[in-house]
């Protein structure tokens, strides 16, 4: 989706252009607010929005609470946006193996997020990493790089918020019934979802966000399912001794505005999206949920009037629940 019209940037904003250490021929377009407290809010694009896009929602945190905040950084990963540059390793031997018009995968993303957090820690938010407070704000694809920085590096996440989470166990065919498959029984089908319409759903999903379409950023989606196969599964570490959890929100989209949206795609019936997309979605939130304990899981929490975007449509509800969290981390 086009950045047509970018929501201006909050005034307390930095824009900032970073070299990291080990791609010095290359620059990602950030823009920071230098907060009072050692809390530092990252926020993950998906792969259809830039990171103007979390914008509205960083301004009405900065308008709610305009004297003690965290520090907030948003950016653009290579090959997104208008100002951020390619990838320089897109063309390295080491990205032979993929598929292509794929140039990059999900550890290299996240190499470049932990090399880009302690930049900003250490020049910009002034405290060393070890002293930062982190909570990792995600939409769509954002959720899966959330997850796995915080897998790759445990204890150093102190909370997540997942907007809509990218669906890591689906290639979005198999979301669908095979009306091919050995198994499949026209009968079963929900009243007024014809063979037709299943066999659209498939095709078109298909040509849209199976892990081997190619966009736009390079990020090759195929290795995804390789490191976060389930929903449910690893449970995290949050800083500190034993089995202490990051807190957790998972925030899914509106079914009703969902579904809506889905009618675009070619091929999709509102019966589809409501009976097949809608309920798997919601199965997989529902397992997110379980990556940390009981007591510092929150949602499904549903964002009415939210479709995918969650941060285009409800900014309010995604800085609400960024002050929940910082409250809660600021009295444990």
């Amino acid at each position: 989706m086009a950045d047509i019209q970018a929501p201006p940037l909050p005034p307390q904003a930095q824009p900032l252009s970073i070299t990291l250490p080990h791609k010095p021929t290359a620059s990602l377009s950030c823009a920071f607010v230098k907060g009072t407290t050692p809390t530092l809010i990252v926020h993950l694009n998906g792969l259809g929005l830039p990171q103007s896009h979390w914008w509205p929602s960083v301004t009405n945190y900065l308008t709610t609470f305009p004297s003690s905040h965290p520090s907030f950084l948003t950016y653009d990963r290579y090959g997104q946006g208008t100002t951020t540059s390619p990838d320089p390793q897109d063309e390295s031997d080491q990205n032979k193996h993929l598929p292509p018009g794929h140039r990059h995968d999900i550890t290299s993303v996240v190499s470049d997020l932990h090399a880009l957090i302690q930049h900003v820690a250490l020049n910009y938010h002034q405290y060393e990493l070890s002293k930062t407070v982190i909570v990792l704000v995600a939409n769509s694809i954002g959720c899966a790089v959330a997850r796995y920085y915080a897998q790759q590096y445990p204890r150093t996440v102190s909370g997540l918020i997942l907007l809509d989470s990218y669906m890591s166990d689906t290639t979005f065919i198999d979301i669908y019934p095979d009306p091919d498959g050995p198994s499949f029984n026209e009968s079963e089908l929900p009243e007024g979802v014809t063979v037709e319409d299943i066999r659209a759903a498939r095709e078109g999903m298909g040509k849209l966000f199976h892990p081997t379409v190619v966009n736009k950023e390079g990020f090759w989606r195929g290795s995804v399912t390789d490191v976060l196969p389930h929903s449910y599964e690893p449970k995290l570490l949050a800083p500190g001794e034993g089995d202490e959890r990051p807190y957790v929100t998972v925030v899914g989209h509106d079914w009703d505005i969902f579904a809506e949206e889905s009618l675009r795609m070619k091929g999709m019936t509102r019966l589809v999206a409501m009976n097949y997309t809608n309920v798997a979605w919601g199965k997989y939130n529902e397992g997110l949920l379980k990556i940390t304990s009981e007591e510092r899981a929150k949602g499904v929490v549903i964002a009415k009037g939210a479709g995918h975007f969650v941060q285009q449509y409800r900014p309010d509800l995604v800085a609400e629940e960024v002050g929940r969290v910082v409250k809660l981390l600021e009295v444990s």
